[in-house]
């Protein structure tokens, strides 16, 4: 746990340092034709982001693994079949292949559009079920696979619980963006790196989705991520010690380690008009929420980016969960006011981003230990806004992914 507890505080120490780059400004339209859209829309000025943000090699895609080390790692790969020739239109999906230091996990589901239903979930196993490679794409967890380098991966994930519906999800990820590293954003193939963390903001999927034997045409845009965490082994520290930070944790006087770990929430949000938006943010029940920034981009293309790390992210519904001290957010508003694009473009004015995002379905994955329970929810939504700048007003309308990640305390029995 300790360890856990280091790699997290290192992620939210660089998460805070990340450097800024310049700015630039880009050209005044752009052509939405993505999913249905022919409409020529404003294109707001974007950041300059450094060449070694935007760029992976196959040692980054693959396995990070190292020995004496306490391991994380995932391959996270959601979708929204928006286009109009998707069988199943507006539903949406989630394929994760993870190591989680003891245990492996591979979450599967479906998320049908309009109703709270939902099909498949998660396999957990010991470590050592999941395999990959050191180079490219290759994991493999009992029959479930993803294969690929940038800018295209193949995905096959079964699950098969049947209480829960059988999935089968084979689709194919054809990157549609840029890569964009969110930590230890240092260059070409960083595979040395303790840490790290990069998505791929928008794909073409297209494929099959299979529930209870029947098969169906799938199409939309998707989103990729991959990260890593390795914190070196060292000896567990003394019982006292750790009797000590569990009673702190129980009576109210919360030790840092549990504030950061496990509290972000993260959304991909793909618009009607083919842009797309990224956030990502320490969850503002946690008190050093507004100690550390956040990350918001939003892009038009793929490629040009418009960059926001201080930004108001604010929860106007909440629920409670299956974990009882742990609830989650189910409305969110999101104002962002891009300082640092007006201060090398005064001429653009000043962007403000105005956004409202809600939960329409959710799907919730939990595992426990002896001391910590973890939850991860899914949730996909619909979203609201606005961009404007200058002279221009962009309406904003599209589907979003919530992910949400907590952890708790047991309490004694």
């Amino acid at each position: 746990m300790r360890k856990i507890t280091v790699s997290l505080i290192a992620v939210c120490i660089l998460f805070c340092l990340q450097i800024d780059t310049g700015w630039v400004v880009q050209g005044e339209q752009s052509l939405a034709h993505r999913f249905g859209q022919d409409c020529t829309i404003p294109t707001p000025p974007t950041s300059r982001i450094s060449p070694f943000r935007q760029v992976i090699g196959s040692n980054d895609e693959g396995s990070h693994d190292k020995d004496n080390s306490t391991h994380q790692e995932w391959w996270y790969f959601i979708a929204f079949f928006n286009s109009n020739d998707s069988e199943l239109k507006n539903w949406s999906m989630m394929v994760s292949f993870n190591q989680m230091a003891l245990i492996d996990i591979l979450f599967c589901a479906v998320f049908e559009d309009g109703t709270n239903r939902s099909y498949g979930g998660t396999i957990t196993t010991w470590t050592g079920t999941l395999t990959a490679a050191k180079s490219g794409v290759n994991v493999s967890f009992l029959n479930s696979t993803v294969k690929g380098r940038y800018p295209q991966w193949e995905i096959y994930a079964e699950y098969n619980e049947s209480h829960k519906g059988a999935v089968v999800v084979n689709v194919t990820y054809t990157a549609q963006s840029l890569p964009l590293w969110l930590f230890m954003n240092l260059g070409y193939n960083r595979s040395r790196s303790p840490l790290g963390h990069y998505c791929i903001i928008t794909s073409d999927v297209q494929g099959t989705v299979t529930i209870n034997n029947t098969t169906y045409m799938v199409h939309g845009a998707g989103y990729h991520e991959h990260s890593w965490v390795n914190v070196k082994q060292t000896n567990p520290a003394p019982l006292h010690h750790r009797f000590i930070e569990r009673h702190q944790a129980i009576s109210g006087d919360v030790p840092l380690w549990q504030l950061l770990l496990d509290a972000w929430d993260w959304t991909s949000i793909f618009l009607e008009n083919g842009w797309n938006i990224f956030v990502a943010k320490i969850c503002q029940q946690s008190p050093i929420s507004r100690m550390f920034p956040g990350s918001l981009w939003v892009t038009p293309d793929g490629e040009n980016i418009t960059e926001c790390r201080h930004f108001d992210f604010e929860y106007l519904e909440t629920i409670n969960t299956t974990i009882p001290t742990i609830e989650i957010p189910t409305k969110i508003h999101i104002k962002a006011f891009f300082v640092k694009v007006l201060l090398r473009n005064p001429s653009e004015g000043l962007v403000r981003l105005d956004l409202t995002i809600e939960v329409v379905n959710r799907g919730e994955f939990t595992w426990h230990d002896p001391e910590v329970s973890f939850g991860v929810w899914e949730c996909p939504c619909i979203v609201e806004g606005t961009l404007s700048w200058g002279i221009h007003r962009v309406r904003l309308q599209g589907r979003a992914m919530l992910e949400i990640t907590r952890a708790a305390m047991v309490p004694p029995s």
